[in-house]
Order: C-alpha cells, then sequence, then structure tokens
C-alpha cells in the first residue's frame, strides 16, 4: 500500500486551501462549537510541540482517555504529529487485560480529563509515564509550551514528520477478544470513506476507542471535509438539524438504534406522522414490491414528510451495522445512497517493531518557570508516576 502524507502535511494542506473552512464541530451542553482548518492546524502544532517539550519522543505511547469531540480530534493530531503513537482503550476492556496491553509499549503519556478515567489504568505498572490532566487551561498552557519550543526551534515538527517517514501514524485500539487475549491493532478499513472530499460535511456518532470512528477520523484528516462528531444516538437530531450533512456515519450503536429514532422523530418540536411506524412498513412493503392497497400506498408515500429531519442535502447514509430494509427502503424512496465501509481484518501489533524511539535534537535552552507548566495530577510535569 502507498504511503500517506504524514499527517503534518495533510494538516498544513488543508490550513493552506481551507484556511476558514470548518475542520470540526461538537455539541456540548446544548452548544455547538467549531474550529476552522487554520485553527486546528495550530492548535495541533503547538500541541504537538509541547508534547515533544514535556519529554514524548517519536515513536512512544500516549494513551488518550478524554471524550468525545473537538479535544480528542486537536490531543489525537497533535499526538501523531509530535511523531507518537495515539493508544484508546475501550471503557469495557479489562483492567488486567489493560496492564497487561500497556505493559507491551513504551508509553510516556497518559492524558485524561478527569481522575476518573485512571480507573482502567489501574493495573498498569507506568513508572516512567507522565499523567496530564487536560482541561481548557492546561491544553492552554501546554500550547503555550509548544509555541515557545517552535520559535526557539522551527524546524522541529518537520525533523520529526521525516525521521517518521513511511511509520504508520494512525491510532491504536485495544482490541476485546472473547476466548483469548486482548489485541492491540490499527484499525483500516475500504469503501466509502475513500470517497470523501473537501466539499462534503460528515455527522459521526460513536465513541473515539470504537474502530469505526477511528477510520473515519483518519479519512477526515485526508480528506479535508467538515466533521460534526456526536457520541450518544440521543444527539443525532440535533447534529442533522444544525450541520444538514452531506454523509451520515453511525457507528453500531447508533446504527441500531436508527429506526426507533425515525419512528419517534420530531419536525419543529411535532412528531412528523400520526402513524410512524404503518409508514415506515408500508414504504419497505412498496420498494420491496408487495401488492398494497390504496391506503397503504398513500401511507407509503407520507414517508417523503421525512426527508427534513434529515437536514436536506444527505447523499450517503453508511452503518456499522447490517441495513434492514426499512433502511435500505428508506434510502431508495428518500433519493440517498447506502455507504458501504469494510473493517479489514485486525492484525495484531508487534509493539517492540511498532514503535521505535527516536530521540529529537535538542533546542537551545530557555529558563522556564514551574508556574507557566500545565497543570497535572501529581506535581510537576516532568515527575514520574505510577498507578500500580
Amino acid at each position: 500500500m502507498p504511503v500517506h502524507d504524514s499527517p503534518l502535511a495533510r494538516l498544513e494542506r488543508h490550513a493552506r486551501n481551507r484556511a476558514l473552512e470548518v475542520a470540526v464541530m461538537e455539541l456540548r451542553d446544548r452548544t455547538w462549537s467549531s474550529l476552522t482548518w487554520n485553527e486546528l492546524y495550530r492548535r495541533v502544532i503547538d500541541g504537538a510541540a509541547g508534547m515533544i517539550e514535556a519529554g514524548v519522543a517519536p515513536g512512544s505511547v500516549v494513551v488518550l482517555r478524554v471524550p468525545t469531540g473537538i479535544r480528542q480530534v486537536e490531543l489525537e493530531l497533535a499526538t501523531r504529529v509530535a511523531g507518537a503513537v495515539p493508544l484508546l482503550l475501550p471503557e469495557h476492556l479489562d483492567p488486567a487485560e489493560v496492564g497487561r496491553l500497556l505493559d507491551e509499549v513504551e508509553v510516556r503519556l497518559v492524558v485524561v480529563d478527569h481522575e476518573s478515567r485512571l480507573a482502567l489504568l489501574r493495573h498498569a505498572a507506568l513508572a516512567d509515564a507522565q499523567l496530564f490532566e487536560c482541561d481548557d487551561r492546561s491544553w492552554e498552557r501546554l500550547r503555550g509550551m509548544g509555541l515557545d519550543r517552535r520559535k526557539r526551534q522551527p524546524d522541529l515538527l518537520g525533523w520529526v514528520a521525516d525521521a517518521r517517514a513511511g511509520s504508520a501514524t494512525g491510532a491504536v485500539l485495544g482490541l476485546p477478544r472473547e476466548k483469548s487475549q486482548a489485541w492491540l491493532f490499527r484499525p483500516e478499513s475500504s469503501g466509502t470513506l475513500a470517497d470523501l472530499t473537501a466539499d462534503d460535511v460528515v455527522v459521526l456518532t460513536g465513541e473515539a476507542a470504537d474502530r469505526f470512528t477511528t477510520v473515519v477520523r483518519d479519512a477526515h484528516l485526508s480528506s479535508g471535509c467538515t466533521l460534526a462528531w456526536v457520541e450518544a444516538p440521543d444527539l443525532l437530531a440535533a447534529a442533522l438539524s444544525h450541520v444538514a450533512p452531506t454523509h451520515v456515519l453511525l457507528d453500531h450503536v447508533a446504527a441500531r438504534a436508527l429506526e426507533d429514532l425515525l419512528e419517534h422523530a420530531t419536525l419543529d418540536g411535532n412528531p412528523w406522522h400520526e402513524t410512524p411506524r404503518e409508514v415506515l412498513e408500508a414504504m419497505s412493503a412498496q420498494v420491496a414490491g408487495a401488492r398494497l392497497t390504496s391506503r397503504t400506498k398513500k401511507l407509503a408515500a407520507d414517508v417523503a414528510a421525512l426527508a427534513p429531519w434529515w437536514g436536506g442535502r444527505i447523499r450517503v447514509l453508511s452503518l456499522d451495522a447490517r441495513v434492514n430494509r426499512t433502511i435500505s427502503g428508506l434510502a431508495t424512496t428518500l433519493g440517498f445512497r447506502i455507504g458501504r465501509i469494510a473493517h479489514h481484518p485486525a492484525v495484531r501489533l508487534d509493539p517492540a517493531a511498532e514503535h521505535a524511539l527516536l530521540a529529537v535534537p535538542q533546542a537551545p535552552a530557555v529558563e522556564v518557570s514551574s508556574d507557566v507548566l500545565p497543570r497535572r495530577g501529581r506535581g510537576e510535569l516532568d515527575a514520574a508516576f505510577s498507578l500500580a
């Protein structure tokens, strides 16, 4: 397979060509926020340089445990631009398995938004790792450290990109396995995501440590599209209304809930039909070629009232699940297509071969007082800690 441009090169290209276009959006506390590609680029490169200043070496592992949304995107990209490997751990992994997995890799930094997220790591011996409690203020201060480092060493991130050329940079996930030990793997896929363009607007649902959302985020970086990311199915309707997407990409949780969401959908606060289940069933039967009564034909035609719920310009719907006849029939009736995303088989990573550590050239030394360091859970940023 051809090696993709580095994350830094892709970000630079989007910041140059689509500077003021929205890169990523999130809905939090009933409020939408967003970053343009230029804003995302600046925040990511400063964050990456700040990680390096804090001691993260290219090839090392950074464990990320923060909420779904913009901060996750920023931190994941900053980790990749720093030449490190973002590691995401599903909540349903067994803590003992997590401890074993992390013993196999060189974890340099653990990033959390709250102390409670450390519970999953309680069996991991992370004596050589640093803990970074990342809220808005501490993230800003880490980026300030990075900006200062880039001023002293302007070629820093370019050197890292060149040094890691040819190496895989995508996020690594923990993969629970029913009858054997968990794996670390890097998710890959083929299909609809390869067709995304910079003009597309994507609504994505799902958790960060999910293989589906992970491949979508990488496609977002490659294509330069706009990404609106919400975690739970109950936020989907708000995202569709606010964003008016061209593509809707639903993880397995939202995919299973979609038919129920459609049945109970509202428009301007009112149900879209008095008998939505009957309409959906009639529409499915009509698409399947069944003989319908005049009443059933009328019900089937009433499904057109559901079209505005999707935002008005949907072209592609992709589900990380099997598509049932109701969803398939709806796509046929409303004129959008069902996209296909095929997950490649999970390949177990060999951590020793995957993560060769590199030494970054030193920057000119500058005195920095401790009060400008990011806030941490324990001590200063350069102090080691153990969760054992």
